[in-house]
């Protein structure tokens, strides 16, 4: 049986991904942060969100295996930054397939704390391949680049983003996760692993939180249950952005893993663009109250703000047979049937 670690596995992506590989008959470790909620795995643990130190279980003489109600499926607390405990991780496991997934992925928190996210996401990337070339492990690594890598605007360029355009990041994330897909690159380069970069414009479906569509559905799902008053706050309704669902997402992360080229950059994107606005209006076409919209509410707005993100998949498609499967319409409203079946319970 193969086996496959994801960092980040509690993560949007890398929960979906820990379900969908477990359905591939995979053997799946994933790891979360230590000492954190886990955000989208309870279906694993029996429910359990936090686990008390002495209900851990033992591996490599840590205690930090969270029990899991699933025989393929080992979930591991271990931080990125953790260069020891990750080496022997993956020393001990040596899968056949890394999903480097793990990251501080906000926008946001990177200008509020632009340390942590630079150590995250690049010193956790070195600790990743680290123990590969030390080791000689062989294996596949998949690692989740960004969009937010580009900073150049698809209205400047006239086009849709493809992944020979110059990298101009405008915000810390942005620049951390060029520092990610550059070092793997550079291991591929150096030391002959097995890499294939993942640029992920955005990315949304069930369990998805903070992006426009989750704040939207998932407010007007808390109105609909009298939760909250029926009142939205957004920001900037004006930009455009390339949205993929999620069953979209995992299809081409599976064929990056079993047909990409070793050392090349993928865009994984729908190359349709749509404006916030739409995807507020059609959120609240599942809304069965009146709803008051309150417009670019200061906390909702971001310090930049690009006006048209559109990325160029052709080479997804041509390279790895990628075929788009999900309308915007059906990804909002699996997103809200999710959010209204969560506050139901």
């Amino acid at each position: 049986m193969k086996r496959a670690l994801i960092t980040g596995a509690d993560g949007f992506l890398g929960s979906h991904l820990t379900d969908f590989l477990l359905d591939k008959k995979l053997e799946v470790y994933g790891l979360k942060r230590p000492n954190s909620k886990i955000k989208n795995l309870s279906h694993y643990t029996g429910g359990k969100k936090v686990f008390p130190e002495n209900e851990k279980l033992p591996f490599l003489d840590y205690q930090i295996v969270l029990p899991s109600e699933t025989e393929q499926f080992t979930l591991l607390e271990c931080d990125l930054n953790d260069a020891t405990l990750l080496e022997q991780i993956i020393k001990e496991i040596k899968p056949q397939f890394i999903f480097h997934f793990g990251a501080q992925s906000y926008v946001i928190p990177s200008w509020e704390d632009p340390r942590y996210t630079v150590k995250t996401n690049i010193i956790g990337t070195i600790n990743v391949f680290e123990p590969l070339k030390k080791h000689k492990i062989n294996s596949r690594v998949i690692v989740a680049c960004s969009s937010a890598e580009y900073g150049t605007t698809t209205e400047k360029i006239n086009r849709p983003l493809r992944e020979s355009d110059p990298l101009r990041a405008v915000h810390p994330y942005g620049i951390s996760k060029i520092a990610t897909e550059l070092l793997a690159h550079q291991y591929h380069l150096n030391f002959g692993i097995d890499i294939v970069n993942l640029r992920f414009f955005n990315q949304t479906g069930p369990r998805k939180v903070n992006d426009a569509c989750s704040d939207f559905v998932r407010r007007i799902a808390q109105i609909e249950h009298g939760l909250v008053e029926p009142v939205i706050e957004v920001g900037n309704l004006s930009p455009y952005r390339d949205i993929t669902g999620i069953k979209d997402s995992l299809q081409a992360i599976w064929l990056a893993a079993q047909k990409g080229t070793s050392g090349e950059t993928y865009n994984v994107c729908s190359s349709r663009k749509i404006q916030i606005r739409k995807i507020l209006e059609t959120s609240l076409n599942f809304s069965s109250k009146e709803i008051e919209v309150k417009e670019n509410v200061p906390d909702k707005l971001r310090k930049t703000d690009e006006d048209i993100i559109l990325g160029d998949n052709s080479k997804l498609k041509k390279e790895l047979g990628f075929k788009l499967t999900q309308s915007i319409d059906e990804i909002l409203k699996e997103m809200f049937d999710y959010w209204m079946d969560f506050y139901k319970k």
